[in-house]
């Protein structure tokens, strides 16, 4: 029995033979071999990678989005939370990506070096 593949999905295929993910292949091959998965297709890796690119450019956008929405606090709280209200730079804290890959369902523990506190002592 021939099997058909859906329509594009040749043409992507072939796309793949040729194409060099962000994420390189050796990276791919690493993080696949710990899992407990050995695979030697090139396209099924360079897919994965492709497929790992796009999760971390989504949390890296929502982490951002959490950074702008900290930004628009009041100065005060801003201030009480140990931010420098007139700071305005793009900074990726890690309480933005803890709370932006939360929204994808990935539980990170705070680290034990941080303490309850915020504020420099």
């Amino acid at each position: 029995m021939a099997q058909t593949l859906p329509a594009g999905l040749k043409e992507l295929l072939d796309e793949l033979e040729d194409y060099a993910p962000v994420v390189p292949d050796e990276v791919t091959h690493h993080a696949l071999r710990q899992s407990g998965y050995d695979c030697k297709d090139a396209r099924t890796v360079r897919f994965i990678s492709i497929a790992a690119q796009r999760f971390l450019a989504q949390v890296l956008e929502e982490a951002h989005n959490a950074h702008k929405l900290r930004q628009m606090a009041p100065a005060p709280k801003l201030k009480e939370a140990g931010y420098d209200p007139r700071d305005r730079r793009d900074l990726l804290t890690t309480e933005d990506l803890i709370k932006a890959l939360d929204e994808y369902g990935v539980k990170v523990p705070r680290a034990p070096y941080y303490t309850t506190s915020t504020k420099p002592q």
